[in-house]
């Protein structure tokens, strides 16, 4: 985005005499804070005849009802497959149904055939054999690609990369690959569209200061980070100085791209949930619907005061293969619909007044 950086450091210095022992806290960016929710696996749950229903069990649409909600962005992940789960076959038509119900859209590229997180970042099958240069080159041309076709207005170049993408070729170990391939997907992006906004994703916050400092040289418009209580710790504090600091560090805005939180410690299926006893989560907020509630409107209060957004991830992952299925959903109990398909509270704090 032209001009970010530069507001940026103009409102840092209107903040920088007031500065303390604390973080300073910069004001935050003139531009609407928004909620939003990483949907992805919605085709497949839909395939499956799963119903979706609002706060009344009235049956809906799920994008409408979450745009009625006032939500803003829908997320969307991308896998370098051809056809099926993640594909440009598959975005191309879901990114068109998200615009038609007056949301935008957020890709983020796992670059793989499959999810990339801080533990997996496997280069897709059909890159492994390339050489440095076409790598690089099909980087470039792919994220190009899929923006232009769906029409993203907010792209991550990466998915939860604290250890590096594409291993082995771009293992974050000082080579430089790992910048290079950033800078490929950033000048992809730049290609399809000079308006889009580019997000570098890290998962959780420590250590969040160091992974930046070796990327700051890069053209990317603003941080996202993921929180999650069981990963990341409980102190909420510590997120919200964590994210003010990074701000002012590296006059870029921090957004909050994925968290989830329970709305219960029960399950809906025989798949194993990520989140499953008490000390998973956080005292403050009990595994209930309103715990939920309240978990979500204090990550939204954080990124309302950055003047950012917040991203809620697996709102779609309800027990969509039945009772028994132990390849369902690990997520039903962290979904924003009931083990009945029902909208929870939840919701509200995603949306926006406006």
């Amino acid at each position: 985005m032209l001009g970010l950086r530069q507001f940026l450091q103009f409102t840092l210095l209107l903040t920088a005499f007031a500065a303390c022992e604390k973080a300073p806290e910069p004001a935050p960016l003139q531009r609407p804070s928004w909620g939003g929710t990483d949907f992805s696996q919605l085709p497949k749950v839909e395939a499956e005849g799963w119903i979706f229903r609002d706060s009344d069990s009235n049956e809906v649409d799920p994008i409408l009802y979450l745009a009625e909600q006032g939500l803003k962005v829908i997320r969307l992940k991308v896998w370098n497959n051809t056809s099926g789960d993640g594909s440009l076959a598959e975005l191309t038509p879901y990114a068109q149904r998200i615009h038609d119900a007056g949301m935008q859209v957020m890709l983020t590229f796992h670059y793989s055939n499959t999810w990339a997180d801080p533990g997996a970042q496997t280069i897709p099958t059909q890159w492994a054999n390339l050489s440095d240069s076409d790598l690089l080159d099909s980087v470039r041309i792919f994220t190009k690609k899929v923006i232009q076709a769906t029409n993203a207005e907010y792209v991550q170049i990466g998915n939860e990369i604290n250890h590096g993408m594409m291993k082995p070729f771009g293992a974050r170990d000082g080579s430089g690959n790992f910048q290079r391939l950033l800078q490929a997907g950033l000048e992809g992006a730049r290609a399809a569209d000079d308006s889009v906004m580019t997000f570098i994703h890290y998962a959780g916050f420590e250590n969040a200061d160091i992974f930046y400092r070796t990327i700051d040289s890069l053209d990317f418009d603003a941080i996202g980070l993921s929180y999650y209580p069981k990963w990341h710790g409980k102190n909420l504090g510590d997120l919200r100085s964590s994210c003010f600091n990074l701000t002012s560090e590296f006059e870029r805005p921090v957004y909050l791209v994925e968290s989830s939180y329970p709305f219960t410690l029960g399950w809906a299926d025989w798949t194993n949930n990520h989140i499953g006893s008490a000390d998973q989560i956080m005292g403050a907020f009990p595994p209930s619907r309103a715990g939920q509630k309240a978990f979500l409107d204090e990550l939204r209060n954080l990124t309302d005061s950055l003047g950012t957004g917040l991203m809620y991830w697996g709102g779609e992952l309800v027990a969509y293969k039945g009772p028994q299925a132990q390849d369902g959903s690990p997520y039903e109990n962290q979904a924003l619909f009931s083990f009945n398909g029902v909208a929870l509270p939840a919701i509200s704090a995603l949306g926006s007044n406006d």
